[in-house]
């Protein structure tokens, strides 16, 4: 096998390297979940996440692309460090797109395709064994660099497996699932009653009180409806032409819930 005759990088910097290219871009995804899920008010739906899944992960795969043709990503520069091929030249087109297309693949696994350089002599990840390339210092580092570096890597390793522990304890159940099902059933159901106070009164219900007076059974409309939606947030507007519910069901992450009305 062909070796490189620079200094593989350390696990310690690849990782520094790795979360400074990969925090902006979570974080960015994750505050266009926070604004459509709070301030736009939109529903949690797959179809939404696949949407910003789908406005992120290009950016990400250019980002990436782009890097690994210069040598390095802004991370890797500011380490130190950069990208060759296993003969020590730059990588080709060819490589650097396979390269960007595993690292997003294994970013979005759980980080899986980095976390395989734990398990080898070079610190090389899935991608790189992927692409045929090498991630060297593009420069050596004095030994204070090197143990700062270290303990930065450290940290950071530690918040990384936190997170992945929190990443899975928060996923949802099929508990959380089904009561989340339920709270979507109950606003189905607010739509037909809602219809039937439209008839009634001329105009839509602004309260779960109001609508209980048209359920049939007043008492049983309100017991259900507890069981269904958090008592905060909940939030009903109502008029003339149309209405809007938005609650959180009761899963272990208040997952929001919101319908409006009529429908066609």
């Amino acid at each position: 096998m062909e070796t490189i005759e620079a200094r593989a990088a350390r696990f310690s910097d690849r990782l520094v390297a790795y979360l400074l290219d990969a925090v902006p871009f979570a974080a960015g995804a994750a505050g266009t979940v926070w604004v459509l899920l709070g301030p736009l008010e939109k529903p949690p739906t797959p179809e939404l996440l696949a949407l910003v899944g789908a406005a992120w992960g290009p950016m990400v795969f250019a980002y990436q692309l782009i890097g690994n043709l210069k040598g390095a990503t802004i991370g890797k520069r500011l380490l130190g460090l950069r990208v060759v091929s296993r003969d020590g030249g730059a990588p080709g087109f060819g490589a650097s797109l396979i390269r960007a297309a595993v690292w997003l693949v294994g970013t979005t696994a759980g980080s899986f395709g980095f976390l395989v350089a734990l398990f080898n002599r070079e610190n090389r990840t899935l991608h790189d064994y992927a692409s045929g390339t090498v991630v060297v210092e593009a420069y050596p580092k004095s030994a204070s660099e090197g143990r700062a570096l270290f303990l930065v890597g450290a940290f950071a390793v530690i918040g990384l497996f936190a997170f992945q522990v929190y990443s899975g304890w928060s996923r949802p159940t099929p508990r959380d699932r089904a009561a989340v099902a339920k709270a979507n059933e109950g606003l189905a159901v607010i739509a037909e009653v809602q219809e039937a106070y439209k008839a009634k009164h001329g105009t839509y219900a602004a309260s779960i009180e109001q609508l209980a007076e048209v359920s049939g059974d007043p008492a049983e409309f309100r017991t259900a409806m507890a069981a269904l939606f958090r008592a905060e947030p909940f939030k009903m507007e109502a008029g003339n032409r149309g209405w809007r519910i938005r609650a959180a069901a009761f899963d272990r992450r208040r997952t929001p819930v919101v319908r409006e009305g009529p429908t066609p």
